[in-house]
């Protein structure tokens, strides 16, 4: 039985009439009242004037908004949180904007394992500026060992350790913060890739001591597409310089020189997104509102339940770590009875919506990701329909 809350968190997001929706880490959907906050700001826009002061100030009190609601989520000050349009151009910011000496080591874990956001980017860094990747061996879960770490960062040629925060494809928690101390006693530039983190589970700043972190506004936080989030420490604002600059990041010293502004500002040039960042900031009040404990416990209690059933079919197998205090609310699992494509688009023609995702040594794998509008009630209706697929082959 729903409690009053649970009934309108469903309400609240119209996706829970015709689909089961276990496709969060990939895009959540918008609740009503970030939709509503959009179209709220876009008749405003246009009632106001899209140039007029009025506006203007509505704008500047909205982004101002939206970088504290950021900071009670991730435990930040509000200067160190910046708008991008994505985790990837968060990323791309670190990767191109440290002042690169040749011979230069990045760490990083798992390699091709890594989603490709947080992967690509150091690759590419590496070959222009002829750096050296250096690969943190890891388990079948995702894991690397701490040992290797503390090796690798006491190499003087060592200059950042970049790490996704939950692994997109099977929900590891890896063990940031102690891989934050080791970069810290060991003056190491520390990125984490937290597009599968925020809104997921806990996420302090200031306990995983990175540099920089970025994520995006349409996943865990239920945000809309086309805007996502850079964290910069106070400390490290001189660590990064950007490569490009406009009027919203630069402004002028002289007749022919320009730097750049301080943070937040230095990393927005050209931001526009305003739309977005009415959706954001709804979202992330929304998210903020209903509490991230209730939340990671809602997502634990699905996830265990889907989990739990999974294992009781034959031919299923779930991958992925047991012990629920290292993984987020992700699923995943394969059949021997099925190629994982199949399944899933059997599954998409049944209205519940899932991912394929790839594994160590590229293995297909189903990943299901549910979040806090999901229930019990979808779970085991999810399940049956499972059961009814795997019988017909």
């Amino acid at each position: 039985m729903l409690d009053d809350i649970e009934q309108q968190i469903i309400k609240d997001f119209p996706i829970t009439l015709n689909k089961i929706y276990l496709n969060n880490g990939s895009i959540a959907p918008l609740s009503v009242p970030s939709i509503k906050s959009i179209t709220d700001f876009l008749i405003k826009y246009s009632e106001l004037g899209p140039d007029s002061e009025d506006i203007s100030n509505y704008m500047e009190k909205m982004i101002e908004e939206t970088r504290l609601r950021i900071k009670h989520l991730i435990n930040c000050n509000a200067i160190e949180v910046s708008f991008t349009q994505s985790t990837t151009q968060g990323l791309n910011f670190v990767a191109n904007s440290i002042d690169w000496k040749k011979g230069d080591i990045i760490i990083l874990r798992g390699g091709r394992h890594e989603h490709y956001a947080n992967y690509f980017p150091w690759l590419y860094i590496a070959k222009r500026k002829k750096l050296k990747i250096k690969v943190l061996k890891i388990d079948q879960n995702g894991f690397f060992d701490i040992d290797e770490l503390e090796e690798l960062a006491k190499l003087k040629e060592s200059k950042l350790l970049v790490l996704s925060h939950v692994l997109y494809n099977n929900g590891s928690i890896i063990p940031v913060e102690e891989a934050g101390k080791i970069a810290k006693e060991n003056d190491l530039l520390y990125c984490i890739d937290a597009a599968q983190s925020v809104g997921s589970i806990n996420v302090d700043v200031k306990k995983i001591e990175c540099n920089f972190m970025a994520f995006p506004s349409f996943k865990w936080i239920c945000g809309p597409l086309g805007i996502g989030i850079f964290y910069c420490s106070e400390k490290s604002k001189d660590t990064l310089i950007p490569d490009s600059i406009g009027g919203e990041s630069g402004k002028i010293i002289s007749d022919n020189s320009v730097v750049h502004k301080d943070i937040p500002q230095k990393f927005e040039t050209g931001f526009r997104n305003y739309p977005g960042l009415a959706g954001l900031e709804s979202s992330i009040r929304y998210i903020l509102r209903t509490g991230m404990s209730k939340i990671i416990s809602k997502n634990l209690k699905t996830s265990s339940i889907l989990r739990n059933e999974l294992l009781k079919i034959n031919g299923i197998d779930i991958h992925g770590i047991e012990n629920e205090k290292l993984r987020n609310s992700i699923v995943s699992f394969s059949s021997s009875k099925i190629e994982s494509n199949l399944l899933k688009e059997k599954l998409e023609k049944e209205g519940i919506i899932m991912a394929e995702r790839d594994l160590l040594n590229g293995k297909k794998i189903i990943r299901a990701s549910p979040h806090f509008f999901n229930n019990e009630e979808e779970i085991m209706k999810t399940i049956k329909i499972i059961k009814n697929i795997l019988q017909q082959m």
